[in-house]
């Protein structure tokens, strides 16, 4: 990891010097890896995911629910990107280039070979090959140098090449002219309509515990002829919509549902028992099939008690600064 006993120290302090604001992403990396919490939100040592079904999410969630940030967010890379694992590479490469206090910013990846080869070493990539020569071969090519100069001025952007903007741009199209969708979202909604419409809308409260959560909700549409709040959760994904029913359980996306629906509450006084809550995914997958996913009230309250036995855990974890384990480990209830 690199820092030393004295920064962590540091960087714990730091994170328990103010309140803390749990996200749904906090919580379920605490769920699968406290430690892996305890490395990203207290250390801050973060770990670049260039995976295409997040890349694409991301894109769709921006030009449907936020157009006007594209070009604050992303950079168009002319032709296209390097494969998966060649980018791994040069990514990795680049991060060590930058952490060099001596690096020069003329050097080009084929600088780099020493480098290169220790992350093919490291990743297992490459490494049946029989010379040192063919391998940096198949990382530096005129493909991968235009990348990494792209690198050197993205700056926090994410890099996109005109294959990825096609296909979400198309997603986009279908999404926004589907009937259902463009109903649930408010997209043709007039001045002349009792209704408001908030897209990524930043949101966070206080909990009965030392921390808050907090969280960006896709869509927030308030009726207020009908006195119904729709909250509408948009998820890409790399399998079917027959598929999603069990994603929900395995990337815990009921959490999710049930932190917007709790974050939502806390920040509309105006929500009375006559008004209706009700929670949708819009859920496109990799065919551009789509299908509205509504959540039954029954459902909601099942994700409430399930969300409220999770805080109990981070709790547990935030006030004894522990994140060695799972909470069932270190509290002794696991037996074979």
């Amino acid at each position: 990891m690199g820092l030393s006993i004295e920064e962590q120290d540091r960087l714990l302090d730091e994170f328990y010097s103010k309140k803390y604001y749990a996200s749904y992403s906090a919580l379920n990396k605490l769920l699968y890896s406290p430690m892996t919490f305890y490395n990203q939100y207290v250390l801050q040592v973060y770990e670049e995911k260039m995976d295409s079904y997040l890349i694409d999410g991301k894109v769709i969630h921006c030009l449907l629910l936020d157009n006007g940030s594209f070009n604050q967010q992303f950079s168009l890379v002319p032709g296209n990107l390097p494969g998966a694992s060649t980018r791994t590479v040069v990514d990795k490469v680049f991060q060590i280039h930058k952490a060099d206090p001596e690096a020069n910013e003329l050097q080009t990846l084929a600088h780099m070979e020493d480098a290169i080869l220790n992350v093919l070493k490291e990743i297992n990539l490459h490494q049946s090959l029989k010379t040192d020569k063919q391998r940096i071969e198949k990382i530096v090519s005129a493909e991968t140098e235009s990348y990494w100069q792209f690198l050197k001025t993205k700056g926090n952007k994410d890099l996109i090449d005109q294959d990825v903007l096609n296909r979400c741009t198309e997603a986009v199209d279908i999404l926004r002219y589907h009937p259902q969708v463009s109903q649930l979202l408010g997209v043709n909604i007039s001045e002349f309509d009792n209704v408001v419409v908030y897209n990524e809308h930043m949101l966070q409260a206080d909990t009965k515990y030392a921390f808050g959560l907090k969280g960006i909700v896709d869509n927030i549409k308030i009726d207020y002829e009908t006195k119904t709040v729709y909250i509408n959760d948009l998820k890409t994904t790399g399998k079917t919509i027959a598929d999603f029913p069990e994603t929900v359980e395995f990337y815990n996306y009921w959490m999710q549902a049930a932190i917007y629906i709790r974050l939502v509450f806390a920040n509309s006084g105006f929500i009375t028992p006559e008004w209706r809550l009700k929670f949708n995914f819009i859920v496109i997958d990799k065919y551009n099939q789509v299908y509205c996913f509504e959540v039954s009230e029954a459902t909601i309250l099942v994700w409430q008690e399930k969300l409220e036995s999770t805080l109990r855990e981070f709790d547990w974890h935030y006030m004894n600064k522990n994140y060695s384990l799972p909470y069932k480990f270190l509290t002794g209830q696991v037996v074979l």
